[in-house]
């Protein structure tokens, strides 16, 4: 868990050092607003340039609010947006206004202009909506009437706590930005530091001002092209701003790994009372003792995980009672904090070693090793090294150290502690969660096909094993399902993947149990009936054995040239045998066609592939298919290399072999 550093000795010289300013603050609220009269946009775009955003400002000011006394944050969002398509019209029709909780709204201003028509909305326009499925409550405001090549422009002024260990601002999308403009404006002893990611580093230092600092970006942000395979969130342009340096105090590296890392152990060597000791106590004895006769080979710091995940909830909730543990085993649920004391207090009971690790889903932000904010400290997980077994409190599906697999091949900070002069100090490391290879994650699928008498009544068997990620999304899931007949049909889905029209029978599964996620492969076998993959081609026919490995992500259309590389989710491995006899009277005429080989080399070593082969013997034929995808990252400039290996899976599942009457 994370506890932001606090800066009581700041506010008081810094309220000190306010009485002496003679400077016109940077920015007031009360004085901004937008031009009255603009020149309406008439330029060019072309048809698939849906929108064009004019001008966007985001403005930070930093200060100390005499009347509130404490460091307050209000922040500017401003846009102007021209509409070029009715796709358009759909997505800016509605905007959203972030209000509630720690959110002050001190200003707002809101117009549509369509020709000469200017339609103002006001602060009273803005409306309540709520989650479909959920109490949480958003506002928003609508514009009415707008049509192609109308205008829109709103601003709205809030203010909120002070973000000072991770300001981040994602400035790039899927529109252009003609005119972009980011300032953060703190007190002069205040010493903000700030990192761009993925666009040019434009961020300038004002060196006019005195008594305020202030970073700000003045430039034009490219639309942001979305590629397949390649994660667009973590890809695009932003900024993050964070507090370096502290003046008033003299702290230097304020915002920084080691101080996250020292209150973590700080609070996890804090005393418990008296309650939460005999809750770690009685906790550590049941779970210690847990699944022992019927898994003897899970280690002590794996029934732990199942026992806490077995008997307790995860809220994502910041209710201060989530953190007691005395209710916590009363009312068998916890959040972060709470399951963070939870699961630590006893493997501290249990005397097993084990690390805080901190990270980021690198589908969304990639960590950064130097620019230290706790921006990429958002996800995390408990390490026991002995065992070398990452542990997400949060997840009930993951387990055995099966992680959310963006979560793995991502850097990350690992937090130990180390008694020196009668206290526990802080001992950090960023490396790697390991990425793991192609062998941890497979799903192998072995298929015979039986044709009925007359060819009528056919069926194919099927037997199913999974192991790793692609069991993960499977075993944690059938213990949750209440209903026997919702349970039926989910399991026929592990069969059914060749049509789900198919009528599925004599189906056993194995293993589907969450505790075995990463321990014992899934196993599904069964038959599948009712299923079309036989055609009559006049006298002969025409069996459709590509269909039998399922449906494959085929990508035919993309474009020759490449943005950015290509990211895999997580190495996996496919492997598939069809075996079936040719029915008597038919000869097999064109069984090369099964054949495919199709592989992606970097340095003389193959990272993809796809490759499929047959063998006969008598009637009997039996057709071998193996696919896998090593790396986490291939070079965007062998793209053409990985397309033919996906499209050669998407192009055998449409293969059909000739069975010709024999005269």
């Amino acid at each position: 868990m994370k506890i932001n550093p606090l800066y009581s000795l700041f506010i008081l010289l810094f309220s000190l050092s306010l009485q002496a300013q003679d400077e016109e603050p940077y920015f007031v609220f009360e004085d901004y607003d937008w031009e009255e009269e603009q020149a309406p946009f008439n330029g060019e775009l072309d048809d698939s340039t849906a929108a064009l955003i004019l001008k966007e400002k985001h403005l930070f000011n930093y200060y100390y609010h005499e009347g509130e006394e404490r460091l307050v944050m209000d922040r500017l969002f401003h846009q102007r947006i021209y509409i070029n398509s009715t796709r358009a019209l759909e997505e800016f029709n509605r905007r959203y206004v972030p209000t509630g909780a720690g959110s002050e709204l001190l200003k707002f201003r809101a117009r549509a202009i369509t020709g000469n028509k200017v339609t103002e909305i006001g602060e009273d326009d803005i409306q309540t909506g709520q989650l479909e499925d959920s109490e949480a409550e958003y506002n928003y405001f609508a514009f009415e009437g707008l049509e192609v090549g109308s205008e829109i422009e709103f601003y709205y002024i809030n203010r909120l706590s002070p973000n000072t260990d991770g300001l981040m601002i994602n400035y790039q999308e899927e529109y252009e930005i003609k005119d972009l403009e980011i300032d953060v404006v703190t007190p002069w002893g205040l010493v903000f530091d700030s990192k761009v990611y993925n666009l040019p580093d434009s961020v300038m230092t004002d060196t006019v001002l005195e008594q305020e600092n202030r970073l700000y970006i003045r430039t034009s942000v490219p639309a942001y092209e979305e590629e397949s395979v390649s994660p667009s969130d973590a890809l695009m342009g932003r900024v993050i701003f964070k507090l370096d340096r502290n003046l008033y105090t003299g702290d230097r590296d304020v915002t920084s790994y080691n101080y996250t890392a020292q209150n973590v152990v700080s609070f996890l060597t804090s005393e418990l009372d008296r309650k939460g000791e005999k809750v770690i106590k009685k906790e550590a004895k049941a779970a210690q003792e847990y699944l022992l006769e019927e898994e003897p080979e899970f280690t002590t710091a794996q029934r732990v995980e199942h026992y806490i995940k077995d008997n307790y909830s995860y809220y994502n909730v910041g209710a201060a009672e989530l953190r007691d543990l005395d209710f916590i085993r009363d009312r068998k649920v916890f959040n972060t904090v709470g399951g963070t004391r939870l699961y630590c207090g006893i493997y501290d009971f249990l005397q097993i070693p084990y690390q805080i690790v901190y990270t980021c889903n690198r589908n969304q932000l990639f960590f950064d090793s130097e620019f230290e904010a706790d921006n990429f400290l958002e996800e995390m997980l408990i390490y026991v090294p002995e065992d070398d077994l990452y542990i997400d409190i949060t997840e009930s599906m993951s387990r055995n150290g099966v992680l959310n697999f963006n979560y793995t091949g991502t850097l990350a900070l690992f937090i130990d502690k180390e008694m020196l002069a009668d206290e526990y100090v802080a001992i950090t490391e960023v490396k790697e969660i390991p990425y793991h290879p192609s062998i941890f994650t497979s799903d192998t699928i072995i298929a015979k096909v039986v044709f009925g008498p007359d060819l009528l009544d056919n069926k194919v068997d099927i037997y199913r094993a999974m192991t790793g990620f692609s069991a993960r999304s499977y075993q944690g899931i059938f213990e949750l399902i209440d209903d026997e007949d919702d349970l039926k049909e989910f399991k026929e889905t592990l069969i059914s993947y060749i049509d789900d029209e198919g009528e599925v029978e004599d189906l056993e599964v194995e293993n589907a149990m969450a505790r075995y996620v990463g321990y014992k492969p899934l196993q599904a076998k069964g038959s599948l009936t009712d299923i079309r993959f036989l055609e009559n081609a006049g006298q002969d026919l025409l069996l459709n054995v590509g269909k039998l490995i399922g449906p494959q992500m085929a990508m035919y259309d993309e474009d020759s040239v490449r943005n950015h590389d290509i990211y895999n989710q997580y190495a996996h491995k496919y492997y598939r045998t069809i075996e079936f006899e040719i029915p008597e009277g038919y000869t097999l005429v064109d069984p090369e066609k099964l054949v495919f080989d199709e592989k992606l080399v970097i340095d003389g070593e193959t990272k993809a592939l796809f490759t499929s082969n047959y063998s006969k013997e008598g009637n009997k034929v039996l057709v071998t298919i193996e696919e896998w995808y090593e790396d986490k990252i291939y070079p965007k400039e062998l793209f053409q290399e990985y397309l033919k290996v996906i499209n050669a899976a998407a192009d055998f599942n449409k293969v059909s072999v000739l069975l010709e009457k024999e005269a």
